[in-house]
């Protein structure tokens, strides 16, 4: 399982958000720009989503569901933006929309 490094960087942010392809989907808004070598993830879930408890609680599924996928994903730049409406929603529906939308972005390697 290849592991993603975290993007710390405000500069890196703002050009992922400037220049990447992005996706809305019912639970998340991902942001991808692809890369040659390099993988890294963002998890972003703001205020709007909720407390303290119901924000980590978001970031948790995204990340559960974006660990099951990406054996299969390209490398590149992830960020994902959580919704308020993934605190109501199941995860087999969020595993769903997720893979939907990175789907929608051309993130899967092709099978041989």
């Amino acid at each position: 399982m290849k592991s993603f490094e975290s993007i710390r960087d405000a500069k890196e942010f703002a050009k992922l958000y400037k220049d990447a392809k992005k996706w809305y989907c019912e639970v998340a808004i991902i942001f991808f720009d692809e890369g040659k070598t390099q993988s890294k993830l963002a998890v972003i879930a703001s205020k709007k989503v909720g407390k303290a408890v119901a924000r980590n609680r978001a970031k948790r599924l995204l990340r559960a569901v974006f660990s099951g996928a990406q054996t299969r994903l390209k490398c590149g730049k992830y960020i994902l933006v959580a919704k308020a409406e993934i605190l109501n929603t199941p995860f087999a529906r969020v595993q769903k929309n997720l893979e939907w939308g990175l789907r929608k972005l051309e993130c899967f390697k092709e099978l041989p």
